[in-house]
């Protein structure tokens, strides 16, 4: 019997919008059966048009004929957009890069107008989004843009354009799918935690997720904290970041309101536990008690109660309802600015002019999307932005000529606890395109980081070695009775050489690191208090700074000769970077023991599991695919560092010039073969590792992610297996195309170097 598929328009209450109710077809449960019950806003408070709308959709679920992606323009044709985007945006393929959109929306200025890249990067609280501050010349208490704090602030690239004319503003959101899935894990985690857990537990972990991320606190408010602990080493004075925030200023929440968003959240809470109790129960019933369960056996106990939670009506209710007051948040910005808008109302993106004139409200409009204030929290729509680009008349107060400069923050470094430290593809693709890589680090930590050492292989990996510019923050806390003057900036320096001697030198090669120790010796800033309006002491070092940003651009070198290189040695490169890539996971999923990579809990890699099966973006902690292309490019760094002859009689310079282009070339490349190895092609596997539930469930699932890795990264050896040729035929395909088109550059220079000669010699 064929099964019925049926779609209800309803209300959520106290809502005016309508959404709609069903089960997908392309969907499967929990129990591997089509049919997931499924919530979606129609974008109407209509109550005619939404059932309209139903109807329709209940005569696409008849249609199993329809049921395809390939389907999608002929059902366009029979029903409103509303209906395509409900039913086909649930089995789309999903996407985070909402780039080309804010090109759309905002496009950047280009280089052939004058205008310098610069990327920064650097580890959380080291001072990057401080110095952006001190370039486009905002008042640290009395505009705050962007927004800072003494942790991890910027979780989505924001791109600041100094750029004469007025104030212009670009934010892009993640989309409601996107959304509503990221309250379901936040929800979820929450139930597992009301398992066991008090009241404060639970809503810390429905309010602030593990990633630091989507944090929730600042779409809804929290709990009433007149009951908080005393802290000790509180300030006495009122941070500066909040000291200024009026009462009058929109995007403070009132008193009213604070007090609505505290019942509100404690009734989201109460559910949460009464669906953890109400399940606790039922598994209980089957299997026992918790407390008298082995651990071994509470996990699996866990796992059941969170299934079949996730699997409830109420779960689905909760998690419509906090979608649906999410939604009310994007009100705030009705009357400011414009938005683009799906089909079902949800906002894509939003659009921002102003005067210069009118510098200080477009600042404050632009807090709702940036901002980190507790007095705002209730009222911020920062964890649904995935991505900022302002531009306007900025410029750094102490500046002495107009900056045609392109700010790109980037998100901390390991902002996600991340234990590989791997920069993410996003934002490896910013470096190929940046004119000036910016590395910030503070002086008090002296690249002692992890993270920053990382960051400062990668640049050279790829080739960037000549875009690279580090700045030390916190000068000013580099205390020592015998650190003044140029003794405290070599000691701080000595941080950054022990780095590039010992770590670079042995993962990358020798002539690498003393072409970057060359480059950081005129390229090294060392700057403190940057945190003030007037950054006293630190004017010459930004002065300095900043004429080369201006001018800096990466220069152009005809390339005269290309490296030779033993398709052998990149066999063994290639190994080594598969056996590298394996023993981390093995160590991340509790295969093998490794002193650097420890078993990560049962519910973060079942997270995993589940957004590669669905297919979601890279946004946490675990990323396969930026682990295995950072071991790929660290051995391709190695083996085009290498070569075993040269063509011509280059000189060192020119010999460097060709690497680090070559270098630059094929890492390009690397982010797709990651992807395609590691997601596109195995993503049926992933849903295999994703399926398992209950006892043994954590075991089979870790084994099942291990064979992923097994069936698409192999470790080359004797043996010859084909799944081993294929992925030795797949990394250097990359690499010999990208040596063969250099050779053909280098020969084409030749010519056109020689044809003139060659004319002028028979006239």
């Amino acid at each position: 019997m064929t099964q019925v598929y049926t779609a209800t328009a309803k209300q959520n209450p106290g809502r005016k919008a309508w959404l709609v109710e069903f089960r997908h077809p392309l969907r499967v449960d929990a129990n591997k059966k089509p049919g997931k019950k499924t919530r979606k806003g129609l974008g109407t408070s209509d109550a005619t048009r939404a059932q309209y709308l139903a109807s329709q959709l209940n005569e696409l679920l008849a249609n199993d004929a329809l049921w395809s992606l390939g389907a999608r323009a002929e059902a366009a044709k029979l029903y409103e957009p509303e209906v395509i985007d409900i039913f086909y945006g649930e089995i789309e393929p999903r996407t985070s890069d909402a780039r080309p959109f804010r090109d759309k929306l905002l496009p950047l200025p280009q280089r052939e107008d004058g205008y310098v890249k610069v990327v920064l990067v650097g580890v959380p609280g080291a001072g990057k989004t401080t110095l952006v501050r001190q370039l486009i010349g905002t008042h640290p208490e009395t505009e705050r843009f962007p927004a800072t704090s003494v942790n991890r602030t910027t979780t989505f690239p924001t791109e600041v354009v100094l750029h004469q004319g007025q104030y212009e503003a670009a934010a892009t959101f993640m989309s409601e799918h996107e959304a509503r899935f990221e309250v379901e894990e936040c929800v979820s985690a929450a139930i597992v935690k009301a398992v066991n857990a008090d009241v404060k537990l639970v809503t810390r972990e429905l309010l602030e997720n593990s990633s630091m991320r989507f944090r929730l606190k600042y779409l809804l408010g929290d709990l009433d904290d007149s009951e908080a602990e005393v802290d000790p080493y509180d300030d006495d004075e009122p941070v500066a970041e909040d000291a200024e925030t009026s009462l009058d200023d929109v995007s403070v929440v009132s008193e009213v309101e604070r007090q609505r968003n505290i019942v509100l959240v404690r009734g989201y809470v109460d559910r949460i536990i009464a669906i953890a109790k109400k399940y606790r129960a039922v598994v209980e019933a089957q299997h026992g008690p918790l407390a008298a369960m082995s651990q071994i056996d509470q996990t699996a106990a866990l796992d059941l109660i969170e299934q079949q939670a996730d699997d409830s009506d109420d779960f689905l209710e909760l998690v419509s309802d906090i979608l649906d007051e999410l939604r009310t948040k994007f009100d705030l910005l009705v009357n400011i600015g414009r938005f683009e808008k799906t089909t079902t109302g949800w906002p894509k993106g939003w659009l921002l002019t102003a005067k210069p004139e009118d510098r200080a409200s477009f600042l404050k409009a632009l807090r709702f999307l940036s901002g980190n204030s507790w007095r705002s929290w209730g009222k911020l729509l920062t964890p649904l932005v995935n991505g900022l680009r302002v531009q306007g008349p900025f410029r750094p107060t102490w500046g002495k000529e107009e900056s045609r400069i392109i700010l790109m923050d980037t998100e901390g470094l390991g902002h996600k606890a991340n234990s590989t430290a791997d920069l993410p593809d996003q934002t490896v693709g910013l470096l190929h395109e940046a004119d000036v890589i910016l590395l910030i680090d503070s002086a008090k930590n002296g690249m002692t980081n992890y993270a920053a050492g990382k960051a400062l292989e990668s640049v050279v990996n790829a080739g960037h070695t000549r875009k690279l510019a580090v700045v030390f923050t916190h000068m000013d806390a580099v205390k020592g009775d015998n650190l003044k003057g140029q003794a405290k900036l070599d000691h701080v320096f000595l941080g950054l050489r022990n780095v590039i001697d010992n770590q670079l030198a042995k993962n990358v090669s020798s002539e690498a690191a003393h072409y970057l120790l060359d480059r950081l010796e005129g390229h090294t800033f060392y700057v403190g208090r940057i945190d003030q309006y007037c950054a006293k002491g630190a004017g010459p070092e930004l002065d300095r700074l900043l004429e080369i940003l201006i001018a800096e651009q990466p220069p152009i070198l005809k390339p005269v000769a290309f490296p030779k290189y033993s398709a052998a040695h990149l066999m063994l490169v290639v190994q080594e970077a598969a056996r590298d890539f394996r023993r981390q996971w093995q160590g991340l999923l509790g295969i093998a023991p490794d002193p650097f990579f420890k078993p990560k809990p049962w519910q973060t890699i079942k997270a995993l599991s589940r957004r590669y099966a669905e297919n979601w973006g890279e946004n946490f902690e675990l990323r396969p695919t930026s682990n295995l292309r950072t071991a790929l490019e660290t051995a391709v760094s190695r083996f085009l560092e290498s070569p075993i002859g040269w063509s011509g009689d280059p000189t060192p310079e020119q010999k460097r010039d060709a690497i680090e282009r070559l270098k630059s070339a094929v890492t390009k490349q690397l982010p797709d073969l990651a992807r395609k190895r590691l997601r596109e092609e195995p993503q049926p596997s992933w849903k295999e590792a994703w399926e398992p539930r209950g006892t043994g469930s954590t075991t089979t699932r870790r084994i099942r992610i291990e064979g992923i890795y097994e069936r698409w990264v192999p470790i080359p050896d004797a043996r010859g297996d084909q799944t081993v040729v294929d992925f030795m035929n797949e990394v250097e395909r990359v690499v010999m195309t990208e040596l063969a088109e250099f050779e053909a550059q280098v020969k084409a220079e030749a010519e056109n170097i020689s044809m003139p000669v060659l004319k002028e010699a028979g006239g």
